[in-house]
Formats: structure tokens, C-alpha cells, sequence
């Protein structure tokens, strides 16, 4: 079989090289997934970057998300037969409830292998149920991007606070947690606002169903128009980072709060504390999500039929080319890499 690795010691995408590899047999409690699909993250970049985990000193198959059919099972494995569409979780230790400890970095890192291949095998508790409404291909975002935009809206298990009717969700710029974040707010009968920098982006993010919309290029007091034409929002989904805080608590209503969910700008200046306190407001950081989250979202996606927006998808041998689109303005949801055809 083929795989993608990035070598020990790598240090940008040169080092990421496709390989030849023996097929992977399953052992007792483990199953055999082949690969139809696997999706980008940003956390894929930093690793790459040296970011993530720091430069790694084994070699390692990239990219935590992933979707496939399970073809072969090992001894003791009854939950599971050839043929099940499965993606992987990306913290199977984590069963549910509150966060659990030692989790580590997640798929793609060392000790953790990734699903940049045509086969990976994994424990059979490590692959979950695949939505039976999408495709394997819109399958592939979900176990970090989909689940922390899940997480971002929801909380942990159990949910004290879920997003719902008539709550007002602020959603940060066009990757893909933000857009699978709009699909499942306004599945939960919620208002969607929308930021980006680029007017076409917000007029396709109008069509997945926001009803507001602000450039923040244009408007660098985003957050305080958002207040102005909205009376407040109850949560921000913010995957843009912390230089975003201070107009995410301004856009807040009171009582309102901030997911934090994405590394793109990670400035080290303090946000308007004062600002923060006279709302009542809270800013709550994301660690993707449990088992038990991601079960109840494939559950919440077929029941309401949410599609997770694909930007664009890649060949197997291009996987290096869907990296650097990832990094494109113009990118607008998943960039996927399709394995095998869905």
C-alpha cells in the first residue's frame, strides 16, 4: 500500500514524501479501515511548521481527519464487520463527560498515527460511525474540525448549555470549524452571524444560511456593529484566534460567551477584561471533543441533514498541492484528499 509520511526531523513539506508500506494487519480488538478520504486542518500546517508538537524525531502519516470502510477485523472484534463506514475519533480515551487528562496531540503526531494512507489500522474503539447523510468525503472533516465546531457551540458532556432556539451565534471567518459551525447553529434553529474579509465569502456564507454579515477589513469595529445590529449575540465561535477577542466580548450580549477554537493569530496582549466583567460574559477554550460528542454529532448532522462545505479536493498523489490550497485566501470550507473514490 501507499502512505504519506513526513520524515523525522522534517521541517516544511519537502519532507513530506509518499511511500510504499506493508498492508497493516489488524490485531485482536483492532479493525482495518481502507481509506476513502482524509481532510486538512490548520493544526496540519504548524506540524509541519514544527508548531505542533515541535520538529518530530519519527517518521509520522499526517492529517488527524479521515474517513473509509472498514475491511478486515481482528480476533474479539464484534461491533464492527467489512463494508461499516467509519471515520476515526480523534480522542478515543476520552468516552465522555468533562476533559479528560493526557490525551495528547491527536492523529498525525508521533505515537499517534495519522490516516494519509490507504490503509490504517486502528483499535476498534477508535472509529466511530460514519453519517449516513454525507458522503465519505464530507465525512473526513469531521473528527477535529466538525467536532470542535460541535464542542464550540455545546460545550462538553453533559451539555449545561447548548446552542439552541433563538440564540445568536457569531461566527469568525470561512474555515472549515466556522462554516460547519454556521450548518449546525442554524440546524438548532439558531441566528447566524458571519464575519470574513472578503465579500464574496460572505455573500456564499449567506446562502449556507447566515442572516447577518461583516467584512472585518472594512469594518475594524466589526464586533460593535455586530452589537449594534444584533442587540448582542449569546456565543462566538472563534477560530480566527486572539487578537479577535476584544470585538468578539464587544459583539457579546450579556451573559454572552467565546469559544476559542483556532490558532490562527495567537497575539499576547490581554483582552478588554473590564469589557468581560460588565457583560457577565465568559471566553471558554476548546480541546475538539469525546466520543460521546462526536456520537451525538453524527446524530445531530443525519437528523438535520447539515453538510460540512467542501472548498476543494485532491488526488492521493497531490496531497502536497492540497496543502498549500489550504493556505489560499479563497478557501472556502474542507480542502479534502480522496484516496479512493466515494
Amino acid at each position: 500500500m501507499k502512505r504519506w509520511v513526513f520524515k523525522a526531523g522534517g521541517t516544511g513539506i519537502d519532507d513530506l514524501l509518499l511511500e510504499e508500506a506493508a498492508l497493516p494487519v489488524p490485531g485482536p480488538g483492532q479493525v482495518r479501515v481502507r481509506m476513502h478520504a482524509a481532510s486538512l486542518n490548520f493544526r496540519d500546517q504548524l506540524l509541519l511548521m514544527g508548531q505542533y508538537g515541535g520538529a518530530p524525531t519519527e517518521d509520522i502519516v499526517p492529517l488527524s481527519d479521515g474517513a473509509g470502510e472498514i475491511d478486515a477485523v481482528g480476533d474479539g472484534v464484534d461491533a464492527w464487520r467489512p463494508g461499516d463506514r467509519v471515520t476515526n475519533l480523534y480522542y478515543p480515551a476520552w468516552r465522555g463527560g468533562p476533559l479528560a487528562a493526557g490525551l495528547g496531540l491527536g492523529p498525525g503526531t508521533a505515537g499517534d498515527p495519522g490516516m494519509l494512507a490507504e490503509y490504517v489500522v486502528l483499535a476498534e474503539d477508535a472509529v466511530t460511525a460514519a453519517p449516513q447523510s454525507l458522503s465519505l468525503a464530507e465525512a473526513s472533516g469531521l473528527p477535529c474540525a466538525g467536532l470542535t465546531a460541535w464542542t464550540a457551540l455545546n460545550g462538553d458532556q453533559p451539555y449545561a448549555r447548548a446552542v439552541g432556539r433563538d440564540d445568536k451565534v457569531l461566527v469568525l471567518g470561512s474555515g472549515g470549524v466556522s462554516l460547519i459551525a454556521v450548518g449546525l447553529a442554524r440546524g438548532a434553529g439558531a441566528e447566524v452571524v458571519a464575519t470574513s474579509s472578503q465579500d464574496a465569502k460572505l455573500d456564499r456564507t449567506r446562502r449556507l444560511g447566515a442572516t447577518e454579515t461583516v467584512n472585518y477589513r472594512d469594518t475594524p469595529n466589526w464586533g460593535e456593529v455586530v452589537f449594534e445590529r444584533t442587540g448582542g449575540v449569546d456565543r462566538v465561535v472563534n477560530a480566527a484566534g486572539t487578537n479577535a477577542l476584544d470585538q468578539s466580548v464587544a459583539a457579546l450580549a450579556n451573559g454572552g460567551e467565546i469559544a476559542l477554537t483556532g490558532f490562527m493569530d495567537q497575539t499576547q496582549t490581554s483582552p478588554d477584561f473590564i469589557a468581560l466583567m460588565t457583560k457577565a460574559a465568559t471566553i471558554r477554550g476548546t480541546r475538539v471533543g469525546s466520543a460521546g460528542a462526536h456520537a451525538d454529532l453524527v446524530r445531530f448532522i443525519d437528523a438535520g441533514q447539515v453538510k460540512p462545505p467542501i472548498h476543494q479536493t485532491y488526488s492521493f498523489a497531490d496531497a502536497k498541492d492540497a496543502y498549500r490550497a489550504q493556505l489560499a485566501p479563497e478557501v472556502f470550507g474542507k480542502v479534502v484528499i480522496e484516496i479512493l473514490a466515494s
